[in-house]
């Protein structure tokens, strides 16, 4: 499923590749762009890519919790940010109107400056750190997405 692969499983892959650099020298941390769309999402466990039953929405609601979930992976500092919806190409799929572009991105930028403090494993909702769904910081969860993600990126755990 599309939105799985690129929604996560690339982050996941690219955060395995750099898990050295990340985590040998102080500051490294991962801004995952998630979505207020986690809360709604629940991973298919026996059906991840959602062959059985599709649906788009779904499917990004999946992704989104995916990324969030991993964010809780003690293994690298990271943070998760929904940075608003957005007025891209993409807007006509979830809503009516977004902020501008770059007022999304400044969410992000602001998480990635080292002098701008994080709690590992938080999620922020632009610029306020919220709880995110309760499942998202679930520990039996996380380990159950490491074990799908590496036998879907071909790693080891």
């Amino acid at each position: 499923e599309i939105a799985f692969q690129v929604n996560f499983l690339a982050h996941y892959l690219l955060t395995h590749l750099l898990e050295a650099a990340l985590t040998s020298d102080p500051g490294g941390r991962v801004v995952n762009v998630s979505s207020s769309m986690h809360r709604t999402g629940a991973i298919q466990w026996n059906d991840p890519q959602r062959a059985r039953r599709y649906s788009r929405v779904a499917a990004y609601a999946q992704s989104q919790l995916a990324l969030t979930v991993f964010a809780a992976d003690p293994r690298v500092t990271a943070v998760s940010v929904h940075p608003g919806v957005c007025d891209t190409a993409m807007l006509p799929l979830y809503a009516h109107e977004g902020c501008a572009p770059a007022e999304g991105a400044a969410h992000l930028v602001r998480l990635c400056d080292p002098a701008t403090e994080i709690v590992n494993g938080a999620y922020y909702d632009r610029d306020q750190r919220v709880e995110p769904a309760p499942r998202a910081t679930d520990e039996r969860t996380v380990k159950r997405l490491n074990k799908l993600a590496d036998a879907a990126v071909g790693v080891g755990g």
